[in-house]
């Protein structure tokens, strides 16, 4: 019988702390104060770089190739933009062309008797330059082409728009993934203080075993079952030390440094609560998420595709001017000039224009479907947020008082196996309590600020 509760309690022990564990103490207000914790036995120097919150976040934004790769993405539609606006402006080209023929000359034959004494007929030939020099200067302008233009640049514009959302977008995630990052570094570090103070435990209780088998006043079992405990408790530390080295690669690799950099958080995991109602952050989410502004700019694009399609059916007027020069020479030149005002009218082109408006305006009615589908996941994100916050609060409260109980229960018990009145299985199975305990209290401060991260994602900015 006590063999299988010693093998339920050393499961427990080593569930609890695998779990991770919480600094035993009250959740403070504050997001950056450090919470108080009991000083481990052991402790354990942590080396690295200190770094905030704030200076991972500004850390991950900076080194960020997704986020580079966007910023491109606004610069070339940006210039998409300007290209479509100076076209209104016309355009101005010059031609020069030299050609090369063969010789030739022009023969002139006057009749006889056409001037007085003129018996015969005179010949006159005048040779031709076998060159021509040809030079022109012509700028079209375009009067009206329909809408075209007009198309060209609200569709670049939308563009513009829609790419700056989504840099927004990424943004966005860059920071919550780092949030994350970084509390679970903060977490595993919490296992690690939670591990060595039950190792601490564990060492006490081992070093009292020994001197109550020393007096005999304790069977050998109780010296064994609390070797175990303790050789379960290094293992566990093993364990938290090694989650804290993978959660702190995770953490260099979202800040875009090499992944093993050492790093050490200098803030803990608290309780702030979030007093707005969850109606006014579902607004917010909508009016504010960058998926919003997205999703309006590939609007404002297919409505001005629509337009553009339907310039296909819409004459076109222009305006050409051309100053021009030709001549046998470079010095030879005769110069001209004309003006030339044009107007071109569709006519028939197979229905290839209406198919294309069709197509234009489906899309569009795609796109206010999925303007519903998007709203609707925006607010099922705030929700469940917010519904993972206050449980996750509620779990920490419980945690806390659970610990305060849990300590108690196990120096109850210590006092007892010292004063010879208790046995180690009760404080092996108050030590689990405790350990499970604060692990409880750990995952729910992680769950809390995750939570809190999520939410923060999903209205689109801080709450």
């Amino acid at each position: 019988m006590k063999a299988s509760m010693l093998m339920v309690c050393i499961f427990v022990v080593a569930a609890g702390a695998l779990a991770g564990a919480a600094p035993a103490a009250e959740a403070a207000p504050s997001a950056v104060a450090q919470a108080p914790a009991q000083t481990p036995a052991q402790p354990q120097t942590q080396e690295g770089r200190p770094v905030t919150l704030a200076q991972a976040l500004t850390q991950a934004l900076q080194n960020n190739l997704a986020i580079r790769i966007s910023a491109f993405e606004v610069q070339i539609i940006r210039a998409q933009l300007e290209a479509a606006e100076r076209a209104k402006a016309g355009a101005a080209r010059g031609v020069v062309s030299y050609t090369r023929t063969n010789e030739r000359a022009i023969t002139i034959v006057i009749p006889a008797n056409t001037f007085p004494d003129q018996p015969t007929p005179i010949t006159i030939t005048l040779p031709l330059s076998p060159n021509l020099f040809d030079a022109r200067i012509i700028y079209e302008y375009p009067i009206y082409t329909g809408g075209r233009l007009e198309a060209q640049i609200a569709l670049a514009a939308a563009g513009v728009r829609g790419t700056e959302a989504a840099l927004e977008r990424t943004k966005q995630e860059i920071i919550l993934n780092t949030k994350l990052a970084y509390f679970q570094v903060l977490g595993a570090q919490a296992g690690v203080d939670a591990a060595q103070r039950s190792l601490a435990q564990a060492e006490e209780t081992l070093r009292i075993a020994q001197a109550r088998v020393r007096a005999g006043t304790s069977a050998r079992f109780d010296e064994i079952q609390a070797e175990v405990s303790v050789a379960q408790a290094r293992q566990v530390l093993v364990r938290t030390r090694n989650n804290v080295a993978l959660a702190t690669q995770g953490l260099a690799a979202v800040m875009g440094l090499p992944v093993d950099t050492p790093l050490r958080p200098q803030e803990s995991m608290e309780v702030v609560a979030v007093p707005t109602p969850v109606a006014e952050l579902v607004a917010k989410g909508l009016a504010q998420r960058p998926e919003i502004a997205e999703h309006k700019a590939r609007v404002e694009a297919a409505q001005a595709a629509i337009e553009l399609a339907r310039s296909g059916v819409r004459p076109v007027v222009g305006l050409v001017g051309m100053v021009s020069g030709d001549g046998s020479s470079p010095t030879n030149i005769t110069l001209g000039w004309s003006v030339m005002l044009s107007a071109t009218f569709p006519i028939f082109d197979g229905g290839v224009t209406a198919a294309k408006i069709k197509e234009a305006e489906l899309r569009l009615e795609s796109l206010k479907v999925v303007e519903a589908q998007l709203r609707q996941r925006i607010e099922l994100e705030v929700r469940q947020a917010a519904l993972n916050l206050s449980a996750a609060a509620e779990e920490v409260a419980a945690a806390t008082k659970t610990i305060e109980s849990a300590r108690e229960a196990l120096r109850i018990a210590q006092v007892r196996f010292r004063e010879g009145v208790g046995t180690n299985l009760e404080v092996i199975t108050a030590q689990a309590a405790l350990a499970q305990a604060e692990a409880a209290r750990v995952q729910a401060l992680l769950a809390f600020n995750t939570a809190r991260a999520q939410l923060e994602r999903a209205v689109g900015g801080p709450v």
